[in-house]
């Protein structure tokens, strides 16, 4: 038996609250000056931290204790498979490990309590679809800010202010890094967080509905079928981030399939607005509809129809999907009480948001214009294609690959894609983790019609391939360059079974290349 007198006097009232946090769930008497962090990455577990062990998809938490013991763990709590063990305690290293059985399924309520629910008193938004998270995320951000409201966003790109985001390894954080962020954004007054909610989240319960007062769904379209493995499972793990009540406003896009399929039996409970460049939207009793859209080589015209009232919007963005990241973001921001006639203003001054259709030029008349976009997915892909297509004069290139150990599927869907709207195609790396990269090309090349047409190149280098596509891009010609957006680095085989990073930014590549036809003009 446990003997509580051996524990520290600071931990004597904590550990029986942990214990029996699953059928008490009132606030844990944790947050004080001697604790520090609830984390469940051993990594990253400082002095007076307390470690949580979950037995996770790729990894089992249990077996860093000891290592986050050595790193100044404070209390350990670890995941137990049965529910009769739950509230055991023991010691180990003269540190305190609690058992506490399904944690991974209580790890987000845990930590809400553990950090007061700091989000409360911040208005929540939840992005979630397979294209336009990242975009739609930072333009409600960036107007926001626009019209003097502080909005943090969590996503891809980071965790943080816009222009100030800190690298985080999972489109959602886990529960508890999650709930260290809201901490933090309390403490910088933020009133407002735009968060990216991905399908993995849902489905391993790292965020769950009644955290949002906005929820918005951008698309669905095939990936990650190697976690969901059918379009059915990945459409009901979307689905997840609403709540079917009136404590939450939903967005949905009512020009994707999927959409019109949950409206079909949407809850009555809960409130729906509905966007769309499809003029039948305004059928509906809340709805943002794009009319008259005209594209140019300055970005996007429309006229903003809503049941609150019309204007005209003019936005420095391309393309399309782009028009439809706006529209889930103007929604949001009618939501919160911003006023037609005001959102134009707030539009203009958006800059253009980082590796997501990101135009890089050069005065220099007879140089192409590249493009680079994070499009992963054949869907993306392919809108990313169109859009580049309306602002071409000339030929279209297009430069990208297919991640390794992902959904194999997609490979040949991407090709054809590029095939398809394309003039120029040159298939490279993107992420070939553990598999032969080379493979991966035979798969995409697989997906073509014609595999030895001389508009196709293999460069498996990925700075060669895009140094040389702008090389032979002429005058008029767009180079669409597709896959790494944002990231800064390509994953490699370290040729024992496993990953490496090397560095590669593909978006300082670009500006370097223009950047020495600036130079050579001014002398």
């Amino acid at each position: 038996m446990f003997n509580q007198t051996t524990l520290k006097p600071e931990l004597i009232n904590i550990i029986p609250a942990l214990a029996e946090f699953s059928i008490n769930s009132a606030a844990l008497p944790l947050l004080d000056n001697s604790y520090g962090d609830l984390v469940n990455d051993s990594r990253t577990v400082s002095e007076g931290d307390i470690f949580c062990a979950i037995i996770g998809h790729d990894q089992d938490g249990r077996a860093y204790i000891s290592k986050a013991i050595n790193q100044g763990a404070k209390v350990v709590i670890t995941q137990c498979e049965t529910q009769a063990e739950h509230g055991d305690i023991y010691l180990e290293e003269n540190t305190p490990v609690v058992k506490f059985y399904q944690l991974n399924e209580h790890l987000f309520t845990l930590a809400k309590s553990y950090y007061q629910s700091p989000q409360n008193a911040m208005t929540l938004i939840g992005i979630t679809g397979t294209n336009g998270k990242t975009s739609t995320s930072q333009l409600i951000a960036g107007m926001l800010m626009a019209n003097h409201k502080r909005c943090a966003v969590i996503g891809t790109n980071g965790a943080g202010m816009l222009g100030a985001l800190t690298p985080i390894n999972n489109t959602t954080p886990a529960a508890t890094d999650l709930h260290q962020f809201f901490n933090r954004f309390s403490a910088m007054q933020v009133s407002h967080v735009a968060m990216e909610v991905s399908s993995h989240a849902l489905s391993q319960k790292r965020a769950s509905a009644d955290l949002f007062d906005i929820a918005v769904f951008t698309n669905l379209s095939r990936d990650h079928l190697d976690y969901h493995g059918t379009m059915e499972e990945y459409a009901l793990a979307k689905r997840q981030l609403f709540s079917a009540n009136h404590k939450q406003i939903a967005v949905l896009n009512y020009d994707d399939t999927q959409s019109k399929i949950w409206l079909q039996n949407w809850p009555e409970t809960q409130p729906v607005w509905l966007y769309a460049r499809d003029n039948s939207v305004t059928q509906f009793s809340y709805f943002i509809c794009a009319q008259d859209i005209s594209l140019h080589i300055h970005g996007v015209s429309f006229t903003l129809k809503t049941h609150l009232g019309e204007t005209v919007i003019n936005s420095p963005l391309l393309g399309y999907f782009n028009i439809d990241n706006l529209l889930a973001a103007i929604a949001v921001l009618l939501i919160d009480g911003t006023e037609v006639n005001q959102l134009n203003d707030l539009v203009k001054q958006l800059a253009p948001i980082e590796g997501r259709m990101e135009a890089f030029t050069n005065p220099r008349s007879d140089l192409p214009t590249a493009v680079v976009d994070y499009a992963h997915t054949p869907d993306a892909l392919e809108k990313a294609l169109l859009a580049c297509r309306e602002h071409c004069t000339n030929k279209l290139h297009v430069v990208f690959g297919c991640g390794g150990d992902r959904d194999k599927g997609k490979r040949a869907l991407m090709a054809q894609v590029a095939e398809q709207y394309a003039d120029v195609i040159v298939i490279t790396n993107d992420n070939p983790r553990t598999e032969d990269a080379q493979l991966i090309a035979n798969d995409i090349l697989a997906g073509l019609s014609q595999q030895d047409s001389s508009n196709v190149t293999v460069i498996l280098d990925r700075e060669q391939a895009v140094l040389n596509t702008l090389k032979i891009a002429g005058e008029g010609d767009i180079v669409l360059l597709a896959g790494k957006g944002h990231e800064d680095y390509i994953i490699l085989s370290d040729g024992k079974g496993g990953t490496q990073k090397i560095m590669y930014n593909e978006r300082a590549l670009v500006a370097n290349y223009y950047q020495q036809f600036n130079a050579e003009s001014n002398l």
